[in-house]
C-alpha cells in the first residue's frame, strides 16, 4: 500500500514511500534475536538427555579405572609387604603385629597340609594298613592344627592387649588363618624371618 504525503502546498506531486510487505517483516531478524529458530521441547529435552549421559558415562569410566589402579597398587604392596602401600584394612598396627608373629614362629599349619596330601593319596591304595595310617595320620594332624591355632591365637591377644590396650581389632582368627598356610603363600608376603626375634 502507497502511502502518499504532500509537499509545499496543493499543487504537490505525491511522493510514493517505501511498500512494505508482510512477507519483508518475516524474514528481517529481529532486533537482539538469536539468529536462529527456537528449538522444539522435545529436541532440547534429548540434548540435555544426551549430554547428561555422556557425563555419567565419563564420570563411571574414570572412577573404574581409578579403582583398577588402585587395586594393582595394593596387590603390587601384598606381593612386597610393603605396609605403607597396604590396604588401610591391612595397615592396622595390631594386624602388622599378629603378622610379623606368626611369621616368625614355626607353625603346625603346612605340615597339616602335607598330612592332607598323604591321606588323600593313601585312600586311593587298596591297602588296609596303609588306608589305616593315612586316617591315623590325618586325624592326629586336625588335632594338632587345633592345639596350635588355640595356642597360637592367646598368644597373639596377650600381645596384641599388651602393646595396644584399647584395640577393637581382631587378630585371634587373622592369625589362625594365616598360620595355616606355607610361608610362601601368605598375603601380605612375610617381612620378617624365623631367625627374627618376636615381637
Amino acid at each position: 500500500m502507497a502511502l502518499l504525503k504532500r509537499r509545499g502546498g496543493a499543487d504537490a506531486e505525491p511522493v510514493a514511500e517505501h511498500e512494505v510487505q508482510p512477507a519483508d517483516l518475516d524474514q528481517a531478524p529481529r532486533a537482539g534475536g538469536k539468529g536462529r529458530p527456537t528449538p522444539k521441547r522435545a529436541d532440547a529435552r534429548a540434548a540435555r538427555a544426551t549430554t547428561a549421559t555422556s557425563g555419567k558415562a565419563t564420570t563411571k569410566q574414570e572412577a573404574r579405572s581409578a579403582r583398577r589402579r588402585q587395586s594393582q597398587d595394593y596387590r603390587a604392596a601384598m606381593m612386597s609387604g610393603d605396609v605403607s602401600r597396604l590396604p588401610p584394612r591391612e595397615r592396622a598396627p595390631e594386624r602388622v603385629l599378629a603378622r610379623d608373629f606368626v611369621d616368625t614362629r614355626l607353625n603346625i599349619g603346612p605340615f597339616f597340609l602335607i598330612a592332607a596330601v598323604l591321606y588323600f593319596v593313601g585312600g586311593l591304595v587298596p591297602i588296609g594298613p596303609v588306608r589305616l595310617a593315612a586316617t591315623v595320620l590325618m586325624l592326629v594332624g586336625i588335632v594338632a592344627v587345633v592345639v596350635d591355632s588355640i595356642v597360637l591365637s592367646q598368644q597373639v591377644s596377650r600381645r596384641v592387649c599388651a602393646r595396644y590396650p584399647d584395640s577393637r581389632v581382631r587378630v585371634r582368627a587373622y592369625a589362625a588363618q594365616r598360620a595355616l598356610l606355607p610361608r610362601r603363600w601368605r598375603l601380605p608376603r612375610p617381612r620378617v624371618s624365623r631367625a627374627d626375634p618376636r615381637p
